[in-house]
């Protein structure tokens, strides 16, 4: 019996819990943790095309705020850096990862990733925006509990509700 008849021997569940670290681990070694050391830079060049999409959209939105370089200036005292971790890449590769490792057919597979991305994607600007305003408004001792917990919590369910939609549709084709 061969290793890929006995992987096909497995059931779905057990698969996906063998799967999904290894994806997850293969996302993020190529394109997020490889920047550090210089192991891919596929991930710096996808960091900087990232930052550099989403300071262009945060632009047009954040027309009272100066939107300079990788900075959001929210007055002279204080400034939102926009880093590596602010591209939406981790939560996506979590999401991305469980697609990969779920039994489905590819095209399926395809379809609920670029979707996937798009919707992180346009999630990420609409954190990123909350956080400006709440920041301005409310000033920066609030900066925590929106960026670190509302914005976080705003990805966490998009990517939970993705997912679960996304398995009924693998679960029915």
């Amino acid at each position: 019996m061969s290793i890929i008849d006995k992987w096909r021997g497995i059931d779905a569940h057990t698969r996906f819990l063998i799967a999904y670290p290894f994806w997850f681990l293969l996302l993020f070694g190529l394109f997020y943790w490889g920047r550090f050391w210089d192991v891919s830079s596929l991930g710096k060049v996808i960091d900087t095309a990232l930052r550099t999409q989403i300071m262009d959209i945060l632009q047009l939105f954040l027309d009272n705020h100066i939107v300079n370089n990788y900075e959001i200036v929210i007055n002279p005292l204080y400034r939102i850096v926009i880093t590596p971790e602010c591209n939406g890449l981790i939560p996506y590769f979590i999401y991305l990862a469980g697609v990969l490792a779920y039994p489905s057919r590819i095209f399926t597979k395809i379809i609920w990733g670029v979707m996937g991305y798009i919707i992180f994607f346009i999630a990420n600007i609409i954190r990123l925006i909350i956080v400006t305003k709440v920041v301005n408004i409310y000033g920066a001792d609030k900066f925590f509990l929106i960026h670190d917990i509302g914005g976080n919590l705003l990805l966490i369910v998009v990517g939970l509700l993705m997912f679960k939609a996304y398995l009924k549709v693998a679960y029915e084709s």
